[in-house]
């Protein structure tokens, strides 16, 4: 008989949501730029190490962090919290974000080496349905994040492919919004790229050869095991444009005939030997 668990840690019941933890061992700090106010989230180091490569550098490696208390710049406390949720498998919906949140966790994914969460954002943005409302918002943050190629491609694609498709929607963007150089400009370029997106083709598909039910159709193509047609017209090799018609396949023989007068004269060949006559 096994012994029984008796750590059943809930990283986010035990360690997250407990406020002040007195197991935390370090601290990340935030500077509010407009009213110089100090705020801090506390975290573990073993945890974050635990999620990502580069907190185990920090906090482990050969060159590790002597503080345990760290400046954050490069991110507002409000989606550096989002990010350490996300890191104690505490749940997120990535649907509930603005697409400025989404660009800004992105970013923090992407210093940290998380692929599969850069991956979760992607699929989020190119899956979401773009309405005019949001359209110059998300052709901004797509600009601001320019360095982020992925999230920034993902998020120009639904903007410039839903102009393309509404075109209406760019001429109440310019009768709503106000003309400026912050939003004239992100317009144009978004309008611009629009412009350059392949249109979905609406023509119809190409009909497959009624002989040998292929698109392109194989005409003097060579029969093969996987393109035969049982009653598909073909030609032997170097026996003129005589027209036969196949009756079944077995191994590499092929049983064919020639028409006439409604009977058939049957013959067998190798399949090598048989060419398609489509035309």
């Amino acid at each position: 008989m096994a012994a029984p668990n008796i750590q059943t840690i809930d990283l986010v019941a035990t360690l997250r949501d407990i406020s002040p933890n007195p197991t935390s061992d370090v601290s990340f700090t935030f500077v509010d730029q407009s009213t110089g106010k100090t705020s801090q989230l506390a975290a573990h180091k073993l945890v974050l190490a635990c999620g990502s490569t580069v907190f185990m550098a920090q906090f482990y490696g050969s060159t590790k962090e002597k503080e345990d208390s760290i400046h954050v710049e490069d991110s507002s406390m409000t989606t550096f919290k989002v990010f350490l949720d996300i890191l104690y498998n505490k749940k997120v919906l990535l649907k509930s974000m603005d697409y400025q949140l989404l660009g800004e966790l992105f970013y923090l994914a992407d210093k940290h080496l998380l692929d599969p969460l850069k991956d979760a954002i992607v699929q989020e943005v190119s899956t979401r349905k773009m309405v005019t409302e949001e359209v110059l918002e998300g052709a901004k943050v797509a600009e601001t994040h320019a360095h982020l190629p992925k999230f920034s491609e993902a998020l120009f694609e639904i903007c410039s492919s839903f102009l393309k498709d509404n075109p209406e929607s760019a001429l109440e963007m310019c009768d709503n919004e106000e003309v400026s150089e912050e939003n004239s400009l992100p317009l144009h370029r978004l309008m611009a790229r629009a412009n350059r997106t392949k249109q979905k083709s609406t023509a119809p598909p190409a009909p497959i050869c009624s002989n040998c039910k292929h698109d392109p159709c194989l005409h003097g193509e060579q029969l093969t095991a996987d393109n035969f047609v049982e009653g598909s017209s073909v030609c032997v090799y170097g026996y003129g444009l005589l027209v036969y018609k196949t009756v079944k396949l077995e191994g590499s023989k092929v049983t064919f005939g020639h028409i006439k007068a409604n009977l058939y004269f049957p013959y067998q060949a190798h399949i090598a030997m048989l060419k398609f006559c489509c035309k």
